[in-house]
């Protein structure tokens, strides 16, 4: 409905998310944060727009009565998963203010268009440019930025950290990457748009860039980017730089050099496994010389610290072979812990999923948030129960906090002649953060949320729904089907129609 009132409109860009831990409270330390919420608010004029974002990472779940009467437009993104939580927040808004207009955008409404369009006011399912045609139409050409850039200003401090996006999605096509399903072109900003990202933050210490994959598949760009990092570097705007490469960055010696020249201090890889035959089948060759003993050292020779993610496939590995990768891991005072520990995500509209699909892996009556990475959804090679028990552990770290904590400690300690003292301590601090830190602090209303959550069984086959499948508070009977979680397989484990809509829609390269 466009917004035709004389008063200034109010603008709601919602990041939307249930935490698989089933915490409500803030995840302030989780980073990188959620940006494409302010990369949105910026395409709306300062002027002529009141524009709010909340992110349910950074801030907490959306429990406010108040905030949901506040707008007369609300914008959701947030990754496919998040589907159920986004339609279960437009029903509380709808019900606060029934003339508000919802909309969709992000992976959600490239995964699912056909079903969004029936359930939000608008989908749209390019990039934030996309954003601008729905503006001029519901609010008016007036309530178009002139000039937008990024309205960072509203993500408020966050530790010292600024962010930048050089570039957007990836040349690789892995098969689990919501990227690959989308199969939207890799592409790198202009050096002006690179600098009036920048431009358009405050004072901070540390910049992350943002990328999929800021190494990219042309050398001559990746330097004339690195080059403009490096120049701000070296004017003094930030003390050092981060950002996120895919293995094949590695292969080349002199690319290391030439980032460290630059200013860069952290790099961060998808390892993803450490097995090469699982990496095969995810289409991932290019990380197949990416050992993170080898990568960390070699970073650490030019001052930069070396992260990275690893994914767990009961499908593919046994539980042995998984507990002697980990065991290993902390054997290893040279290699850094993992940040990122998690099960393969057959997401929605890959092709991993309609591989997994395919060959009747998926669980029965899987839900659509079910797709975490936190909990079994795929038949494991070895009995369910036993990989359910060990998997619980593992996630849980029982039995291993001690053991994490002191390889924390002792990789710093290891690197402590390569790195200053802000990276030893993120060495440090992070995996203990990560791994050990297991209660977060909200508002009461979050607090209660939490505290009346089931508990998780780590397998979706018995996982309790989310209390957030209840409403919290009262609602019209009609909203009832927004409370509904989308099931992606029936009882006997058979794609339900939505997802072999979803990968019929798809074609793979």
């Amino acid at each position: 409905m466009t917004v035709t009132s004389s008063r200034v409109p109010k603008v709601l860009i919602v990041n939307a998310y249930v935490d698989p831990w089933r915490s409500a409270a803030p995840m302030r330390l989780f980073i990188p944060r959620a940006m494409a919420p302010y990369y949105l608010a910026g395409r709306l004029s300062r002027d002529a727009v009141d524009v709010r974002v909340y992110d349910e990472v950074h801030h907490g779940a959306l429990l406010d009565p108040k905030l949901f009467a506040w707008p007369d437009l609300v914008v959701f993104t947030g990754l496919t998963a998040a589907f159920d939580r986004a339609r279960q927040l437009s029903a509380y808004f709808r019900s606060a203010n029934p003339a508000v207009g919802v909309v969709i955008g992000g992976p959600i409404a490239r995964a699912l268009p056909d079903l969004c369009g029936e359930v939000f006011d608008h989908v749209l399912d390019g990039d934030v440019e996309a954003f601008d045609d729905l503006i001029e139409a519901e609010l008016g050409t007036d309530c178009l930025s002139a000039h937008p850039v990024p309205r960072f200003d509203l993500a408020g401090w966050s530790y010292g950290l600024g962010f930048v996006e050089t570039t957007r999605n990836c040349n690789f096509r892995c098969a689990f990457c919501s990227l690959t399903g989308e199969g939207r072109a890799y592409q790198a900003y202009s050096t002006e748009e690179i600098n009036q990202q920048l431009d358009a933050q405050g004072r901070f210490m540390m910049l992350m860039v943002l990328d999929n994959n800021f190494y990219g598949n042309n050398r001559s760009d990746f330097e004339r980017r690195v080059a403009v990092l490096g120049e701000r570097w070296r004017r003094g705007d930030f003390k050092g730089w981060g950002a996120l490469v895919t293995g094949d960055f590695f292969k080349n010696p002199d690319n290391l050099a030439k980032v460290a020249a630059n200013g860069c201090k952290a790099l961060f890889s998808g390892v993803e496994s450490l097995d090469p035959e699982v990496l095969k089948t995810y289409n991932k060759k290019h990380s197949l010389s990416s050992d993170p003993l080898t990568l960390g050292r070699l970073c650490a020779e030019h001052g930069i610290l070396f992260d990275y993610g690893m994914m767990l496939d009961f499908g593919k590995q046994t539980i042995e072979e998984v507990d002697s990768q980990i065991e290993a891991l902390l054997a290893s005072t040279e290699t850094p812990f993992p940040a990122l520990l998690s099960l393969t995500i057959p997401i929605l509209g890959t092709p991993h999923f309609a591989e997994v699909a395919s060959a009747g892996r998926l669980m029965p009556n899987l839900r659509l948030s079910d797709l975490d990475g936190q909990k079994l959804v795929e038949w494991p090679k070895e009995p369910l129960e036993e990989v359910v028990a060990y998997l619980s552990g593992l996630l849980q770290f029982r039995g291993r906090k001690l053991a994490i904590t002191r390889h924390a400690v002792s990789h710093a300690w290891s690197r402590r002649q390569s790195f200053d003292l802000e990276q030893t301590l993120i060495s440090m601090i992070g995996p203990i953060a990560r791994y050990c830190a297991g209660f977060r602090l909200g508002n009461p209303r979050q607090m209660r949320q939490t505290w009346s959550e089931p508990r998780r069984t780590f397998c979706s086959m018995t996982d309790p729904l989310s209390v957030t499948y209840r409403p919290a508070q009262r609602l019209d009977a009609k909203y009832a089907r927004d409370f509904e979680p989308l099931y992606l397989t029936d009882e006997d484990g058979a794609l339900t129609p939505v997802a072999m809509q979803t990968i019929q829609q798809r074609a793979y390269a």
